[in-house]
Order: C-alpha cells, then structure tokens, then sequence
C-alpha cells in the first residue's frame, strides 16, 4: 500500500511536541519509517531573490528502515507563516508501493501537482495510503527543454551516462530559471519505464555520499551550496566541460535530438526491441562502472578521474592520463610563470656583472 508522511510546524504535533513536526503520516505507518522521513524533510536555504517555484526541492530517493528499502517521493516547498509568525514549509512524502512503480514513473509523478501539498489546514491526524493515478513521462522526442537549456538535446544522453556510472551521484549544474524537473522528466523518457525507478535525483542540492544522497542533483547556478564546494569537484558536472567537454555521440544522443528511430522502425514493420541501459547507453557498450570518488578538499597535483567515469568510445574519448598529466603541469607552471620570470632576469644580471667584471680584471 502507498503512505503518506507531512511534516510542518504545529503547535502540537501527532505525536507531541510543537514546531516542525509530523502533522499526518498513513495510520499503521512503522515509527522507524516516520523517524526516517522526518529526516528527508529539510528545506535548504536558497539565495536572496529565489522564488517560491525555485525553493520547492522535488525529489526521488530510495532509503533504508529497519533493514528494508522503500521508494520515497518527496515535494517539500516553503508554506507561508506558521502559528509564531515564522517562515514554514511543508514537507509532503510519498511511499510508493509495487503496484505504482509498474504504472508510473518517478518524474511524472512529482510534475503532476494535484498530489502534493502546499498547506497544512487544521490538528495533527492520520491519513489514507492515497492511490495514486498511472503517470508516465512520454517517450517520444525531441527534448524540448534540453534542447533550450543547453543548446543540443543530445546532452541528456550524456548526462545520463555519467548518472548510471556514478558511484555516489553527481550535481548538474544548470542555469538560472531552468525548469528543473521538466529536464529531469525529459531524460527519463530515454529510460526503460522498469528501470527508471533505478536512477534517484532532486532539483536541490543533497549531499553526495549521505544516507539519502541520489543519483542526480540538477543545480541552480546560482545556489549558495555550489560556492561551498569546490568548483571542480569531478562530481559537479557542467555541459560543454569536463566529462561533458564533447558533443553527445550515439543513438540514444539522436533520439533525443529528433525521436524518429523507434518510428521508423514501427513505419518499416520491425518490432520495436526493448532497451537495455545498462548495454547501450550513447553508442557505446557498458562497462563495470567506475565510481567517483567521495566529496573531499582536492589534492595538489591530483589529476581528475574523467576518463574514467565516462565511457571511451572512439568517438567519445577523452584525454589520456598522460596527456591530463602534461595538462596539469602546463596549469601550474603556468600559474607560477611570474616567479619564475623574476628569478630567471636576477639571474641574467647578475651573470652579466659577473662577466663584467670578469673581464674588467682580465684588462688590469
């Protein structure tokens, strides 16, 4: 059965206590469940002028309770005053069952806004487990919105690539006004529909690495928890740099691009066969992914692991580690150029006086 979880401030919570507290959870829902969507249910700050739109964090997460692993669709959205006269939100969780997943995805069902709160009206109570209507993202091309976000819709491809490689999850940096979740959908419809349940994501920034991190993160450009990190962090993903520095190769890239390979097929009386994302994703073949590494203050001299997170197609490679290396130390000898410039003219004089002087002595 599908639940459902709110977490809002009251003035007396469900079970007790006042301020931000569970307001209504399905009735027979274990405490175990309710501790853990409590903690799924913090709102990050944004910067000074974002909208309300733009402070909503959607998000998809699988999460852990008493030793299983339940599928967790949450919209938590700022909400007003609440009865001190504070800034609320409201954090609205849905647990989704077997049924659900066979007949919805992910995405769709965090685009369709008649089944998430924005305000919590009256006492603390238990709720129904809601049934939840069949959503599904389209499967026909092209991505509009990628297309306009990002110049080519091929990138969802790519982007996709380095989601499905990615040990603990990445952070796509997007810019400012983007619609977030529509990109978000929009890939999915590259998806098997039985395997999106697979890839997690968020349109705010989570932490890589925490218990309830996810696969992708689509970033504003302008959240104040990019300027905590460090920008080049391998995995903070930008298009048209780094992992993605090429153009979108391969058929999954041109089926976003137009959407006319499945048709063409239909319109030639072949079967349409089914996809595997794990075989082919980009038109190159899988490999046993490589994981990033863990969020940490970046070396000096350690050279990113881009190609080894993305997959080197011939099309698609990209530089070796020697010749990252080599990158590398143009970089640094470059970065140091001006001390070195100094060093080496007090050495030309210096040679110069002595020569003169030298020579001075010899004419004595």
């Amino acid at each position: 059965m599908n639940a459902q979880f709110i977490h809002t401030s009251l003035v007396r919570g469900l079970d007790g206590g006042s301020g931000y507290t569970v307001a209504g959870r399905t009735g027979g829902m274990p405490m175990a469940m309710s501790d853990v969507l409590c903690r799924l249910s913090g709102l990050p700050p944004a910067w000074s002028d974002a909208s309300i739109e733009e402070k909503i964090l959607c998000a998809f997460r699988t999460v852990e309770y008493a030793g299983q692993r339940v599928s967790v669709l949450s919209h938590i959205a700022p909400s007003g005053m609440d009865y001190t006269g504070r800034a609320n939100r409201i954090s609205h969780h849905r647990v989704m069952d077997e049924h659900a997943m066979h007949v919805s995805d992910p995405a769709a069902l965090l685009e369709d806004e008649s089944l998430w709160m924005r305000e919590w009206v009256g006492a603390a109570r238990e709720l129904s487990g809601g049934e939840l209507p069949a959503r599904l993202a389209r499967e026909d091309a092209p991505l509009h919105t990628w297309e306009r976000v990002f110049g080519d819709a091929g990138w969802a491809a790519s982007v996709l690539e380095v989601v499905m490689k990615s040990g603990i999850g990445v952070w796509l940096v997007v810019p400012a006004r983007s619609k977030k979740l529509r990109l978000c959908a929009e890939m999915m419809a590259l998806v098997p529909q039985e395997q999106r349940w697979q890839i997690t994501f968020a349109t705010r920034p989570i932490a890589p690495g925490s218990d309830a991190s996810v696969k992708i993160c689509f970033v504003d450009e302008r959240e104040p928890e990019l300027a905590a990190h460090n920008e080049k962090s391998e995995w903070i993903i930008q298009v048209g740099s780094g992992m993605l520095s090429r153009a979108p190769a391969g058929a999954l890239a041109q089926r976003a691009r137009v959407g006319i390979g499945e048709a063409m097929h239909a319109a030639a009386g072949h079967k349409p066969q089914a996809r595997d994302l794990n075989a082919h994703v980009g038109g190159d073949v899988w490999t046993a992914p490589t994981k990033l590494s863990a969020p940490r203050e970046r070396e000096v001299g350690v050279v990113d692991r881009a190609s080894d997170v993305v997959g080197a197609g011939k099309q698609n490679a990209l530089p070796t580690p020697h010749a990252v290396i080599e990158v590398r130390r143009m970089v640094d000898t470059s970065a140091n150029s001006g001390v070195w410039k100094w060093f080496a003219a007090t050495a030309v004089v210096i040679a110069v006086l002595l020569w003169l002087a030298v020579r001075s002595g010899a004419t004595l």
